[in-house]
């Protein structure tokens, strides 16, 4: 397998999964808690639930005092501690030297299981989430982009909703409603812990069956999640913001990171805008019509997005890179690719991918991902392979089934008249 590296595996009685990377190079290790639980298990009208758990986590537990969890960590030397949340999943990380295996392990079950979800902690923190969002969504012209497209592509799907949630649904929610979400998806048996460093696993295992071992597994919550229905028509939505120039974006529907097709889309994405060689960095950004091209295969645990980003040049219109952006999809799905061009996409993923791991946090980071996404961490190693094995025919197949100009999803940013 592509950059392939030693992961010994093993699994409580609880149901907690382990996964560990012996590295003997530093005298550290990453620690991170990965539980599979994302915006796409909230329900209608209590989005925002995963996200505010990455605050609340840092808060008081049965054990703790506020803000202790966070001044012992740093008394004992941590470094790269941290919480992110996406549609999938909700992570905690950081790195510690050797001797800490024990504590971070106490601290972390800790709060697995005995956090204090009270109204107090639940108002500082739903007020800390409602500014956040306000400087991220509301008042980031980039954001509100990022929050119309997606619910201009889904109409029935969770992914529709914005992963910190909707300001409505952070003011009528109650602690009540945080602590059922709390019992429900933080438990042994929705957690996978990844350690990467300096421990074997007979010295890991014991610590964390010392630690977690007695905490109970819950009963996984079985929620029908809507498949999103076919796209047949092009959606748009123009709006009026505060920028200086015009912006675009765009989405196309795409398969989850396991299936088949996720690799040509991968591969199609860099050929399109992975560096100054690009495609659409030579169309756009050389031609002075665009300041910046992005795109990317969003890789989530169900269909989700292709998406293009386009920030104009002073005076030049949306409508043209979307033009542009257009025509060279259309001249793939027609011609098909080069072989250098591919063979440059395949080294540029490569690299991105082998740089990735030449850390601990790195690779515990990449194994949590796909445990996460496709349940196994073994499917980002596989999606690796087959990008490599990647042949024109699908790239060009992938170009003309999934990047369809008749089933698109439009925003665009058009500068704010002045009065």
């Amino acid at each position: 397998m592509a950059g392939a590296f030693e992961v010994q595996t093993f699994t409580l009685g609880n149901g907690l999964r382990v996964l560990l990377v012996p590295d003997t190079t530093s005298p550290t290790f990453a620690y991170q808690t990965w539980f599979r639980v994302g915006s796409r298990d909230e329900q209608p009208g209590r989005t925002g639930l995963a996200h505010l758990f990455e605050h609340m986590m840092f808060k008081q537990t049965k054990s703790l005092k506020d803000g202790e969890f966070d001044r012992i960590l740093e008394s004992a030397g941590a470094e790269g501690e941290n919480a992110f949340t996406s549609h999938d999943y909700t992570a905690y990380v950081q790195e510690l030297p050797k001797a800490s295996l024990d504590l971070i392990a106490k601290l972390e079950a800790d709060r697995m299981v005995n956090l204090i979800v009270d109204e107090k902690a639940f108002k500082t923190e739903t007020e800390v989430v409602q500014n956040e969002r306000r400087f991220r969504n509301e008042n980031n012209p980039s954001g509100l982009m990022f929050q119309e497209l997606f619910e201009l592509a889904y109409r029935k799907h969770p992914y529709r909703w914005p992963v910190i949630g909707y300001q409505k649904d952070l003011e009528a929610m109650s602690a009540a409603d945080a602590l059922e979400f709390y019992r429900s998806f933080y438990s042994p048996n929705h957690a996978t812990i990844i350690v990467s460093g300096d421990l074997n696993s007979e010295t890991l295992r014991a610590v964390l069956e010392k630690h977690y071992g007695s905490i109970p597994p819950q009963p996984v919550a079985l929620r029908q999640i809507e498949r999103e229905p076919p796209q047949l028509t092009p959606r748009r939505k123009l709006m009026n913001l505060n920028i200086q120039v015009e912006m675009l974006l765009m989405g196309f529907h795409i398969p989850e990171v396991t299936h088949e097709d996720f690799a040509p889309l991968e591969v199609l994405s860099t050929i399109l805008a992975g560096g100054k060689s690009s495609r659409l960095n030579r169309t756009l950004v050389d031609t002075g019509i665009a300041a910046s091209v992005n795109t990317w295969a969003m890789e989530n645990k169900d269909p989700s997005l292709f998406l293009v980003s386009v920030t104009m040049q002073d005076k030049m219109r949306a409508a043209q890179a979307e033009t542009v952006v257009l025509g060279e999809i259309e001249r793939i799905a027609h011609e098909g690719v080069r072989d250098q061009e591919l063979e440059t996409a395949k080294n540029k993923i490569q690299f991105s991918f082998l740089a990735s791991l030449g850390s601990n946090s790195g690779r515990t980071r990449f194994l949590g991902h796909y445990e996460a996404i496709a349940g196994d961490f073994r499917a980002g190693l596989k999606l690796r392979d087959r990008t490599l094995a990647v042949t024109p025919a699908q790239v060009q197949a992938a170009a003309k089934r999934y990047l369809n100009a008749r089933t698109r999803s439009v925003v665009v940013g058009l500068k704010r008249r002045q009065s």
